[in-house]
């Protein structure tokens, strides 16, 4: 069975590239598919079967950012309530949009390089966001693409050249890029609690 398969895949190899563009390009949708699951089977494809690794990597660059451009669109369509989401309207008002809209073009590139390491979908929540608070686009388009090649280009090597341990190695990262992410907040948002608080003033006078 297992030589079938081999068979089977060794066949036709040269449209997997086309199979993994398609499926990266439906996580645009929200569809639960894992880009690094993908990536990581990518890899291993390659290490295994040989196969033409500039169209492997062309196909996972690709659909990834034109997956990426695809959940900022839809960002984009709740920001400017062409769709509606009570979760959404409730929880960011103006002050909060502005605040974070603020914070991306402060930290743009960093955010999202960052964020592309963060497993649980960090990214597709930085990505939605962006949209969502008018972040512009082509700030975004460059920022993104960069940050993707970077992440995707890391997990394959490391795959590739270490098997599934190079899979772990990322799963570390990642973990370690979190809770690096979640220090970052809480500290900013201290800080933010210690700059709006009030001075007290003396009430008495000499």
């Amino acid at each position: 069975m297992f030589q079938a398969c081999t068979l089977w895949i060794g066949n036709y190899i040269s449209y997997f590239p086309l199979v993994i563009f398609i499926s990266l390009f439906l996580g645009g949708f929200n569809l639960p598919i894992s880009e690094d699951l993908i990536v990581i089977s990518t890899a291993l494809l390659c290490k295994q079967e040989a196969a033409s690794i500039p169209s492997f990597c062309l196909a996972l660059y690709t659909g990834a950012i034109l997956s990426d451009y695809l959940v900022y669109f839809w960002g984009w369509l709740l920001g400017h309530r062409c769709i509606r989401i009570k979760f959404f309207s409730k929880l960011i008002n103006k002050e909060r949009v502005q605040r974070i809209s603020d914070q991306l073009e402060r930290h743009g590139f960093l955010t999202f390089l960052f964020g592309r390491f963060i497993p649980f979908g960090i990214r597709n929540i930085i990505t939605m966001t962006s949209g969502f608070v008018g972040f512009p686009f082509y700030k975004f388009a460059a920022f993104d693409a960069i940050a993707a090649i970077c992440n995707i280009s890391a997990l394959f090597w490391l795959v590739y050249f270490l098997g599934k341990r190079g899979g772990l190695v990322m799963k570390i990262i990642g973990i370690i890029a979190l809770l690096i992410f979640i220090g970052v907040c809480i500290y900013i948002m201290g800080a933010k609690k210690i700059l709006m608080t009030p001075r007290n003033k003396n009430s008495g006078t000499l």
